[in-house]
């Protein structure tokens, strides 16, 4: 960014501001920016840096405004007009996103905008449109190319075709809804289909897939490429529909993961009800908008302990679910978990944990989508500016009829969203007493 030269003072404090952006401190650096505006009103760059630290803090309303600012002083510029519809979008107003991200797009339609674009259009249900934009992503520099021809005609083209997971594990977890339907066309077509993931989900998938006719060959994905090799996240650009209907199953909610029975257990008749418990989101913390997902989504430790000992009060037994450090945050109520998953464990073994809870309340992370792949009930605890996958003001979700979604209101604060869960706990505490009671005495004839 140029520098007002011969200003001195300005350059020592836009270094602050910048060595606050390497550190990630996106609060401190919009504090400094906004300090260097109301002096340099008429430097725009200024005012984006200052929309764009706001926003990677978290803090929309305001980056709204200074986006709004920007625009009017640069009209040609695509950037603001990009920025207002990602405020736009976790401020909840889906409708004036998607405005904002298509006049960005008039001015200069470039795969970023698209991408962003792509996921209010999901947030509106317009899956279609939604997943069309979401195939530019291979033209952005990060990314590795597409396949060559689009992905419709890899998919329908290939003897042997390898699909293969792309970004996280949640992603994954909800996308594989789309391999039941690849599946039955590949039969058809005579096509051998190979499941390329993460090493932790390879034993998840293979026993959970296996009540398929033609179940995929499931293995560690590869750094090869090749013109058989689509992603996971393209098949519902070429297989359409959003979200994706799936055989009832015996449980009649669409589950798609089957056959993950419960970890063995010594449970006598009338055990309390198990509650799995999640609470972080994915620790991603190197880039800004990865390091602001993770803090918006996870709950702060007074809200976890708050949250476990409630548990206990209403007679319920906590059980661990959390994977990596933020398992740390509840060594101050460790001692009330009557149980937890390894940390060293695969998802096979996660999810067997999980089977054997009669509820899991988790945040929004890989926890929430296994749980519903499963048809698992599960709560989940969503921030006000909440994926667009979620939608807006429902407690339910069109994914997973096994979830009951319970938001944050535009205050930010958790303790309410864990006040309201408790109260439903005990609402539920007698239906789930049964359950448990149903489930022990499974086992124990089994």
């Amino acid at each position: 960014m140029p520098v007002l030269s011969g200003d001195s003072e300005f350059e020592l404090v836009l270094q602050e501001a910048e060595e606050a952006e390497s550190r990630q401190e996106w609060c401190e650096a919009a504090c400094i920016y906004q300090e260097l505006v109301k002096t340099h009103a008429a430097h725009v760059t200024l005012i984006l840096r200052a929309a764009n630290a706001l926003w990677l803090s978290d803090q929309p309303e305001e980056a709204l405004a200074l986006y709004r600012r920007a625009s009017l002083q640069l009209p040609s510029s695509p950037a603001p007009l990009m920025g207002l519809g990602n405020s736009l979008r976790d401020l909840n107003r889906f409708e004036a996103a998607d405005r904002a991200f298509r006049a960005s797009r008039q001015l200069d339609d470039g795969p970023e905008v698209a991408c962003n674009h792509a996921s209010v259009l999901i947030g509106l249900e317009a899956y279609g449109e939604a997943y069309a934009l979401a195939e530019r992503r291979f033209e952005l520099a990060s990314h590795a190319p597409g396949p060559e021809g689009g992905v419709g005609a890899v998919v329908t083209r290939s003897r042997r075709l390898h699909v293969r997971t792309e970004q996280g594990l949640g992603d994954g977890l909800q996308y594989l809804r789309w391999i039941p339907p690849l599946m039955e066309q590949a039969a058809a077509r005579g096509q051998q289909v190979v499941l390329e993931v993460e090493p932790s989900l390879v034993a998840l998938l293979q026993v959970g897939l296996a009540w398929l006719p033609q179940p995929p060959e499931v293995r560690e994905r590869a750094d090869s490429h090749g013109d058989s090799l689509v992603s996971l996240l393209s098949l519902p650009a070429a297989l359409g529909g959003a979200p994706c209907p799936q055989p009832p199953g015996p449980d009649g909610r669409g589950t798609y993961l089957r056959g993950l029975d419960p970890a063995a257990s010594a449970d006598g008749y009338g055990r309390p009800p198990r509650i799995g418990l999640t609470w972080a989101s994915g620790r991603k913390l190197s880039d800004g908008f990865t390091r602001r997902e993770y803090r918006k989504r996870s709950l702060p430790g007074a809200a976890l302990v708050r949250l476990v000992e409630g548990v206990v009060a209403l007679g319920c037994e906590p059980v661990l679910l959390q994977q990596g450090e933020d398992r740390q945050l509840a060594e101050p109520v460790g001692h009330l978990f009557a149980g937890a998953i390894d940390p060293t464990g695969d998802f096979l073994a996660t999810a067997r944990v999980l089977a054997g809870t009669d509820l899991v309340i988790t945040v929004d992370t890989a926890m929430a989508h296994l749980a519903g792949a499963m048809g698992h009930p599960a709560w989940v605890l969503l921030p006000f500016s909440a994926d667009p996958r979620w939608l807006r003001q429902r407690d339910d979700s069109p994914w997973y009829p096994s979830l009951r979604l319970f938001r944050q209101s535009d205050d930010r604060d958790w303790r309410p969203v864990v006040e309201a869960v408790l109260r439903a706990l005990q609402r539920s505490s007698r239906r789930l007493q049964i359950s448990a009671s149903k489930a022990s005495a499974a086992r124990f004839t089994s």
